[in-house]
């Protein structure tokens, strides 16, 4: 509809002007343009009786009922539609391909995934991470094959254990940057730096107090 819309509003704005001038089949065209975005307007909202539930992790939880009901129904989430839905839809989705939907939806339940990008941060975070600890594993698999074999095989198995660990720790890199990503979306970036002004009058000494203790005398703090 969207699309038929602008269409129709190309159309309009070639018929208004020179050479063929025609105001009132301009105006006729606007007006199914604006039909068809009224209605596709319409269709993207959904259902009050039909709204899912926010689940675990932010994400919306979309009944068996409702996937009968509304196949195409596929965040934002506080006032879903079936954008919304359909892009928490596609998130499970690849969080389910990746087989890490346990940890990806609890990484987004744990920082409070406040908005879209946070979520999808989260899912990465928690992927990195599972690969991460898969190519740390393979570094131990394949050092525990290189005391078995013969001194043939372990060179083989030490490089492709340092491929694997080298692996490993680019992840791990990584993890530890999207984190401060999501800091930085968090705060924008900026750093909050306090200075303190301590005035000194002649004679006086400047104290700046955390802890400070002085000498001992007699065997006693003074």
């Amino acid at each position: 509809n969207l699309a038929e819309a602008k269409t129709l509003r190309a159309t309009a704005k070639e018929l208004s002007s020179e050479p063929c001038n025609d105001k009132l089949g301009a105006a006729f065209m606007r007006m199914d343009a604006e039909s068809l975005e009224g209605q596709a307007r319409q269709d993207l909202q959904l259902n009050e009786n039909n709204t899912p539930q926010v689940g675990t992790g932010g994400e919306l939880t979309i009944s068996d009922e409702q996937v009968i009901e509304s196949p195409k129904l596929i965040n934002t989430v506080d006032k879903p539609d079936n954008i919304t839905a359909e892009a928490s839809r596609d998130r499970l989705h690849l969080m389910l391909d990746v087989d890490c939907i346990g940890m990806a939806v609890d990484a987004a339940e744990t920082i409070q995934a406040e908005n879209s990008l946070e979520k999808m941060l989260a899912h990465q975070l928690a992927a990195g991470h599972k690969l991460a600890m898969t190519f740390a594993k393979k570094a131990l698999d394949y050092l525990s094959k290189q005391e078995r074999e013969s001194f043939n095989q372990n060179s083989i198995h030490a490089v492709e254990s340092a491929r694997a660990a080298n692996t490993s720790a680019k992840l791990m890199d990584i993890y530890q940057k999207g984190v401060l990503a999501l800091a930085k979306v968090r705060t924008g970036g900026k750093q909050t730096v306090t200075v303190q002004h301590v005035s000194v009058s002649d004679g006086g000494q400047a104290l700046v107090t955390g802890g400070i203790k002085t000498g001992a005398k007699n065997g006693k703090q003074q």
